[in-house]
Parts: structure tokens; sequence; C-alpha cells
């Protein structure tokens, strides 16, 4: 047995490598669109092959090793509880199947072998890894025999401290991915997976560990799309409380066998967060308190069942942390809490919920502050000084150039407590956070009355495909707008406007130009074949950049960036 988890450990350690891998191959992508940044990848790529040909032939070794010793292993465990052997090796032939598949399928090979192509094919071969399955099936393994062999995990003889697993990125990171990763782990209750993950980082065992998830608490919870797991546990006499609040759903659960079904549940829970987002934050109306209220009840569910010596500490990544954030400003209930690229407060929102946080006269002085901003220093200083007080214990970090930190700079958001951001010297990410240095006023509503016109348009559809059918549609009315209206200065300002900050933030290779005499000249019924032919702009989207962005924001892809040191921001 001690030989098996050896090999687990080992294999363990090369999908933490492959995450880097992935990670050093992204930010790798030269989006500058010049040959003297271009020239630099030759070397580097060899190098990033190198690493991944090694990489793939010793995971390969190791799940062979793996599943050989689980079909071999011998121990009295099984005879106490006979499930465990056939699950050990269960997991692990579902980890040999999966590389095998890897092993079969060929990727199709770039038509130009130019560098960048090379560079996106191995991003494409390490995506091709399933890494987030082969993760869940190995922890899984993991945790059987951490549950039925606990002379396998030996303590340290130093008692736990409080607020030590709190800071521990690893932890943090582990427990937020978590939420997202549950469709893996259904064969296990919660408190299964974090008994195992606390003895990982603190080698001590947990006396108690109980769960709340949101949705079995909250009846609106499922139907609003929103998604939370508190966990309280007890180490040392020492008892902490966790809440995880998840953010923009955006994984597939590819457990369901049905791709239907897959893509159904995908496009409905992206959904209803989306709608959050645009109507709560974005815009901060009155329909878009669905989440916040179905957060407001879980939190004072757990205050009556919670134990009064219990601290509470909040968790949450992108609109996890909006949660974070906006729950300690109402009702000042965690202890300390950490956010991940969070989306911010609104405080139109605020005021909904708790008119009474602060006087009339500085809610008036707020949002005329907040209305139309750049984030400066002096400007937080001032807002903070209308805030019932400083919230020092809640700690934001993110990625400095994070897609997320655009909203801060949109009308009534803010940020509360310390802000850590963080970024590589010498490397060049253009997009762009300070949507206000290219767009005024006007633009920025006229963004945000776009987006509320949509999920207006959508809001009585129930199904993914009514959604997109829903979304087709407003795009292409919103085509014919804009053709009848490109002529007149205000549209072709705004237009030319949106096309410069996209430009600008690496969205679009070309600078933008005068095409307003493109847009009497198309009359064919598709959108996007219309859209090409009327705005040459969009031949030149910038694929790279649009994912780049997806993955610097998720928990995988911005945790390498937290090893740096941070830029307090103030």
């Amino acid at each position: 047995m001690k030989e098996l988890l050896k090999t687990m450990d080992r294999l363990s350690k090369i999908y933490e490598q492959f995450d880097l891998l992935d990670f050093r191959a992204h930010k790798a992508i030269p989006l500058t669109f010049n040959k003297k940044d271009s020239k630099k990848l030759l070397p580097q790529n060899k190098r990033l092959y190198f690493s991944y040909q090694y990489l793939d032939a010793e995971k390969t070794r190791l799940t062979n090793v793996l599943l050989n010793q689980a079909i071999d292993v011998k121990d009295e465990i099984f005879q106490q509880n006979p499930e465990v052997h056939p699950k050990l090796i269960e997991k692990g032939l579902k980890l040999k199947n999966i590389d095998e598949t890897h092993k079969k399928n060929s990727l199709s090979m770039p038509r130009r072998n130019r560098k960048i192509n090379k560079l996106k094919q191995l991003i494409a071969l390490i995506d091709d890894e399933s890494l987030s399955l082969c993760r869940g099936y190995l922890t899984q393994m993991k945790v059987l025999i951490h549950a039925n062999k606990t002379e396998l995990s030996p303590k340290r003889n130093e008692p736990y401290v409080a607020e030590e697993l709190l800071k521990s990125l690893d932890f943090r990171t582990d427990l937020m991915q978590f939420d997202y990763d549950r469709y893996l782990y259904e064969d296990f209750e919660p408190e299964s997976f974090l008994k195992y993950l606390i003895y990982q980082q603190v080698q001590r065992i947990p006396s108690f560990v109980k769960s709340y998830d949101a949705r079995d608490i909250v009846p609106e919870a499922g139907e609003s799309g929103f998604s939370g797991i508190a966990y309280v546990v007890t180490i040392d006499d020492i008892s902490e409380c966790y809440v995880t609040f998840k953010g923009t759903e955006a994984d597939m659960d590819y457990t369901e066998s049905s791709r239907s079904k897959r893509m159904e549940k995908f496009i409905l829970e992206g959904y209803k967060d989306w709608n959050y987002n645009v109507n709560a934050i974005l815009i901060g109306n009155e329909i878009g308190l669905d989440q916040m209220n179905a957060a407001q009840k879980f939190m004072d569910y757990l205050t009556d069942v919670v134990p009064e010596n219990c601290k509470m500490y909040g968790l949450g990544h992108s609109l996890g942390g909006h949660f974070v954030q906006t729950l300690q400003l109402i009702s000042n209930c965690f202890d300390m809490g950490y956010t991940l690229n969070s989306a911010p407060i609104q405080l139109k929102q605020v005021k909904l919920l708790k008119p009474d946080l602060i006087s009339d006269k500085n809610w008036e002085r707020l949002f005329t502050l907040t209305e139309d901003k750049t984030i400066t220093t002096a400007l937080n200083n001032e807002i903070r000084k209308l805030l019932p007080r400083e919230y020092p214990e809640i700690i934001n970090e993110s990625f400095q150039q994070d897609l997320t930190q655009i909203f801060y700079e949109l009308p009534y958001t803010i940020w509360i407590g310390q802000k850590w951001e963080y970024n590589f010297s010498e490397w060049k990410y253009p997009f762009k956070i300070h949507p206000r240095q290219y767009l005024d006023s006007g633009e920025i509503n006229s963004y945000q009355k776009l987006f509320a016109e949509f999920f207006a348009r959508t809001q009585n559809d129930t199904t993914g495909r009514q959604i997109l059918r829903s979304g087709i549609s407003f795009a292409w009315d919103r085509m014919q707008l804009l053709r009848r209206d490109i002529d007149k200065p205000e549209t072709a300002r705004y237009f030319f406007d949106y096309s410069n900050y996209l430009y600008k933030s690496g969205i679009f290779k070309d600078e933008p130009q005068d095409v307003s005499k493109y847009f009497n000249e198309d009359t064919e019924s598709s959108v996007w074949k219309s859209s090409r032919r009327e705005w040459p702009f969009l031949r030149s989207l910038n694929r790279d950049m649009l994912e780049l962005s997806i993955y610097f924001h998720i928990i995988y892809g911005t945790k390498h960036f937290l090893k740096k040191n941070p830029r307090v921001k103030k």
C-alpha cells in the first residue's frame, strides 16, 4: 500500500508540472504582433515541447504502474471494507483509459509550421490530457486510502494553529476549485474530500467536519444559479468555518454521458450567472437580486447552526468574490476573507439591500464619486471615508490585468478591504483594464444598456436552445439597427471608440477603420457572413487573446501569478 501511495504522489506531481507547463505555454503566446517578439519563441518552443514529451511519457509510465499496483495490492482493509479494492481498481482503469484515449487522438497539425502554431498545438495537446478528470480520479483514490487506512497518514507533533489553512494559497485555491469540480466526486461526501485536503496541508486530522450546501438549504439557490458550500471543521479544539462562493459557471460536466444534457446544463448555469452579473453588478437594478437574496439566506442559516466560538471565513472566485465583499459590507459576517479575481460591489444594489448602511448624504456623495470614474488612490481613499469602516480583513487577490478589473470602472462599483495585484515584470499582455481611457460615460451607458436589453429579451426562455435562438435573433436585430444608423455621427463615434478599445486590448489585430460604406453593400441572411463583409475589422478577431483572457481568469490559470510578490493597491 505504501508503494501505491508513493506512485500516486509521483503522478500527482506530474499533473502539477503539466499545470505549470500549460501556464508557461499560455504566457508565451505573442500578443504584440511584431516579429521581434515572435522570434523569441523558437528556442522557447523547443524547451516547452521537450518538457511536454517527458511529462507525457512519465504520465503514461506512472499510470501503468499505478494500475498494476492497485490490482496487486493486498491489505486487511479489503476484508473490513470489500468495496475499497474494486473502487481503487476502477479509478486506476479510468486513468488508464484517459491516457490511452489521448494517445489515440490525432490532433490536426497546423497548416503552416509557424512558431505560434506549434505553441498553440502544444496547448491543445495539454488540454487533451484531460488533467481535471485525471486529477479527480487520482484524488478519489487518495481519499479512499486516507479514509480507510489512517495509519498511513502520520500526523505532525505540533498542534494546529488558527488561520493556518486560510493562509495557505494551495488550500484556498483547492477549496474554491472543488465547487467547480464537484461532479468529479459524486461517489464521495464533501467531508471525505475536505478531511484529506486538510491532512495534505497541515498533517493534522480534524476531529469534526461537516459541510452545508446552499442548494440543499436554500430552495431558490438552484433556480437562481447561486452556488456555495460551507465547511465547519475542528482541528485540535480550534473551530473554523470556510464559506466558499462559486464564480460564473464555466466548467463542462464531462461525467454526463449525454452531450445534449451536458450542453443544456452548461448553457443554463452560465446564463443564470451572467444574468446576475449584468443586472446586479453591471446595472444594479431590482430584478438582479435573486442570487444575493439566496446568499443572505444561506449566511443567516449558517449563523444559526455554526458554534459561537467558530471563526467564519469567506472565500470566493470571480462572482464568488463579489458575494464575499458585498456580504461583508452589508452584514460583517466574516472574520476574514479572501477573494480571487473578484467582481466588484455594486453600490446601487447595496442601497436596495441595506439603505441605512450609511446616511443619505453619504449615499449621495458615494454615487457622485463613482458615477463617472477612473480608479485612483485618492478616489479610493475618499470612498473609504464614506463607508462605515475600513475592512482590512478582506484581501482581494487578482491578476493585475484580469478581465473582471474593467468592472471596477463601471458606474457605482467599488471594492472593500485590501487589494493585492500580481503580474510578471517585462511581460507584454495588452488587455486594457481602464475602459474610461477610451470610452466616455455615454458609451459606457450604451454598453450597459445593450446587455440589459439582451437579458430582457431572454428572460422568459427556459431551455438552452431557446436562449441560443433568442441570442442569435438579438444579434441580428442589433446588426440591422447598426446598418441603419451607421451614418449618424454619434453612432459612428461610438462604433469607432469601441473598436479602438478592443484593438488596444488585443482582442482585434487590425486597427479600426471607417467601415460605414460596407453596411449598405450586403444583404446576406447570415449574421456572421454579413458582419464579416460589412465589418472587415471582425476578420482580425484575435481568438488567442480571447482564450488567454479566460485562462488567466480561472483558478488554474491565475494561481501561478499568486506565487509572486503582490502590488498592494490603496
